[in-house]
């Protein structure tokens, strides 16, 4: 280990072990990227994202009230019905008389709960396609424990939660890159919003992906840092776009040449300085 990556180890300590954390010096730090060593990072991010307080003293009670508010998560957005959770102290009606797995009508509460299962089931899929090199993808996790199998049927339907939030693409307005034209009709939308909507985790490697979540967790206005960092790989690659046709941009754009993930946050800070 350099002396210079102790220095860094030491700056971010330095900070999180005071009773009342400095977030602006903390952003400044983690912009820069985080130190995997001793947990840092995991507790860096916790902060950045409003997981935990600025307050230490109050990190213990957060952590337990989190924990407790992720497993009411769960009961409130996964619903089996005619299941008895009297084991656990729990009673409520049993829907099985008059519903039942083959009811066909759509309000049915088995039918909603199959197709909140087929949701589940996809995004159990897109995790571990991520990265299926990696054993933590292919791995079951400790939460969600077994409320994710048999939670309680009290509340609304993960489905109609996710009904209840639109999720709106916009295109880019402004092209600095001068990519998008009338010969090729390459759109935003053709590669952008899998960049935008995964926070690129599928453009670069698992620890480029983890460094340049350090900049975007660092900044204030993080989602448009993340739009800034999309424009920066397209400025990078600008001239092989100019010389390519429509077969060969596409390809490019959806397996991103650059792998100096530094280079692409430098140039998305110098955009975002240059504002």
């Amino acid at each position: 280990m350099s002396s210079l990556h102790k220095s860094r180890i030491a700056d971010f300590q330095d900070v999180l072990k005071e009773p009342s954390i400095a977030l602006e010096k903390l952003r400044e730090l983690s912009f820069s990227g985080i130190p995997c060593e001793g947990g840092l990072r995991c507790l860096c991010w916790k902060i950045l994202l409003n997981y935990l307080p600025l307050e230490r003293a109050a990190w213990t009670s957060i952590l337990a009230k989190q924990r407790e508010l992720y497993s009411q998560f769960l009961r409130e957005m996964i619903i089996q019905p005619g299941i008895a959770k009297a084991n656990m102290g729990v009673s409520r009606e049993d829907v099985t008389f008059e519903d039942h797995p083959l009811n066909p009508n759509p309000d049915s509460r088995w039918n909603t709960y199959f197709k909140d299962n087929e949701v589940l089931l996809q995004i159990d899929k897109d995790v571990r396609r991520l990265c299926p090199d990696i054993s933590f993808f292919q791995r079951a996790t400790e939460y969600p424990c077994l409320l994710i199998l048999d939670p309680q049927n009290e509340f609304e339907t993960l489905r109609k939660r996710v009904e209840q939030t639109t999720l709106k693409s916009q295109t880019v307005a402004r092209n600095r890159s001068g990519v998008t034209n009338q010969e090729q009709n390459i759109k935003p939308q053709f590669f952008a919003f899998r960049w935008l909507t995964l926070l690129l985790s599928q453009e670069f490697l698992l620890p480029d992906v983890i460094r340049i979540w350090d900049s975007l967790f660092a900044d204030d206005n993080r989602f448009d840092f993340l739009l800034l960092v999309c424009c920066a790989m397209l400025i990078l690659i600008r001239e092989q776009l100019l010389e390519g046709d429509f077969t060969i941009n596409m390809r490019l754009l959806q397996d991103y040449p650059i792998t100096d993930v530094c280079q692409i946050l430098q140039k998305a800070k110098e955009l975002q300085d240059s504002k």
